[in-house]
C-alpha cells in the first residue's frame, strides 16, 4: 500500500502552517491527488481543523510544516494511527525534502505558536 500524505501549501508548492496555508493536499506517489482549500482558514480551532480534515481523508503520513503541531493536533493525529514529520515551512513539494519525525519539542513550540496566534486574533493584530 502506498502512502496518502496530508500537508498544506500555498499556491507554489511551498509548505506553511496549518494555520496560515492556502491549500490542504494530499500525495500519492510524489503527485497531488487532492487539493482544497484550506479548513483552518475558516476554522476556530485552526490546526486541529486541518488534523481532523487528515484523519477524515484516510491519509497515514502528514508532513507537518514547523509549528503545526499543537497538543491537540498531534493527538487527533496520534489517535488515529497517523505517520507525522515535520517540514521546513518555505521547502517546496517536488524538491529533495528534509524532514523529521515528531518529537515532544515541536508539539511543545507549536502550542505556544497557537497561543501567541489566538491571542493576535483576539487584540486585532491578524
Amino acid at each position: 500500500m502506498n502512502d496518502i500524505i496530508c500537508t498544506t501549501v500555498n499556491d507554489d508548492l511551498s509548505f506553511d502552517v496549518f494555520s496560515r496555508a492556502k491549500y490542504l493536499v494530499l500525495i500519492e506517489d510524489g503527485v497531488v491527488i487532492h487539493r482544497e482549500v484550506n479548513p483552518a482558514l475558516n476554522s476556530r480551532s485552526k490546526r486541529p481543523a486541518v488534523a481532523k480534515r487528515c484523519v477524515e481523508l484516510r491519509a497515514n503520513v502528514v508532513l507537518a510544516p514547523h509549528g503545526s503541531l499543537c497538543f491537540p493536533s498531534f493527538s487527533i493525529l496520534r489517535r488515529a494511527g497517523i505517520t507525522m514529520y515535520v517540514v521546513r515551512p518555505g521547502d517546496k513539494l517536488g524538491n529533495e525534502l528534509s524532514y523529521l519525525p515528531v518529537n515532544i519539542g515541536e508539539v511543545v513550540y507549536s502550542s505556544f505558536l497557537a497561543i501567541i496566534e489566538r491571542i493576535r486574533e483576539v487584540f486585532g493584530h491578524e
